[in-house]
């Protein structure tokens, strides 16, 4: 997030209302038009998220579409970046298979990517014993940042720009109750965010997801099976990833990705743990505000495994 009078503040209920042309009938327009060899397959049930509409295709493939032109950005940096760094990754992340351009009334570039089989962690988080391979996910993906990698306006910032965001959500949640009657302990978060400022900056700037919450983590059975959803991806702190983690995984999950990240990597970053923490609680605090139901589970869950609930 941004500043105090950030539009990201305006109407934070939901996705903005995406373009009138997309309905199913444009996307199998599409397909027929561009991309013949896929229009037979089948066209699954829509789901739109905050950037992109996405449609599963066939069995083995999805179709995804930028809601509004702001997102557009995003499919380009997934097209462009995930081909590149993906291959040496050891853990499932969706493949480009196809790029589309405008047409029958959709004014944007699109694409077909693979389908990855599970359920996203926002609606079943990962279970606890996961953490370690998820913490070995992310030391794959976080190699040294290209010099032209994206900046992610939300997340290739440091801890003091975050502060104005924290202090606004502390005082939106006064008095707020999540969805097991929980609050927030104030002097618990605030110690937290204490602890994040007076941590040491990073001194490398890594690749990063830059937006690996549970709605972007595959989980099946508990067991962490894939990380979809490349377009924010950007030039980050290492921290950024592990705290995201806070809202996808249960209690004492994202401190064990942590360790086991910390064993793969040897990284000398003192200030790590507290940043990610800090980071969290500033992602979590947020959501908490927003009138979207799986976005505030998530954030009362961050809240609670980061011990800033009463």
């Amino acid at each position: 997030m941004t500043s105090p009078d950030s539009t990201t503040r305006v109407g934070a209920d939901g996705p903005p209302a995406a373009h009138s042309s997309i309905t199913d009938k444009t996307a199998r327009a599409l397909l027929k038009q561009q991309h013949a060899e896929f229009a037979g397959l089948e066209l699954g049930t829509r789901f739109d998220g905050w950037d992109m509409v996405t449609y599963r295709l066939g069995d083995h493939f999805a179709m995804r579409l930028p809601r509004v032109e702001a997102a557009v950005a995003s499919l380009e940096t997934e097209i462009r970046w995930l081909p590149e760094l993906s291959p040496d990754w050891g853990f499932p992340s969706p493949t480009v298979e196809r790029v589309g351009k405008p047409g029958k009334g959709y004014p944007w570039p699109w694409a077909i990517v693979s389908w990855l089989p599970g359920t996203t962690a926002d609606i079943a988080p990962l279970d606890t014993a996961a953490g370690p391979g998820l913490g070995l996910a992310f030391a794959q993906v976080h190699t040294r940042a290209a010099a032209d990698a994206p900046f992610n306006k939300e997340q290739s910032i440091g801890m003091a720009t975050r502060a104005d965001d924290v202090a606004w959500a502390l005082t939106q949640l006064a008095g707020a109750r999540g969805p097991r009657g929980e609050s927030v302990d104030v002097p618990a978060a605030q110690a937290l965010w204490a602890d994040a400022m007076a941590a040491n900056e990073p001194t490398e700037r890594i690749w990063g997801h830059a937006d690996a919450h549970g709605s972007n983590i595959l989980a099946d059975e508990g067991a962490f099976v894939g990380i979809i959803d490349w377009g924010k991806m950007a030039v980050c702190d290492r921290a950024v990833d592990l705290g995201f983690l806070y809202t996808a995984i249960e209690a004492g999950g994202a401190e064990l990705a942590i360790a086991a990240y910390r064993t793969s990597t040897l990284v000398d970053d003192p200030g790590l743990e507290a940043r990610a923490r800090g980071i969290a609680l500033n992602k979590c605090l947020m959501w908490a505000t927003l009138d979207r139901p799986t976005n505030v589970t998530m954030a009362w869950r961050g809240l609670h495994s980061l011990g800033a609930t009463a």
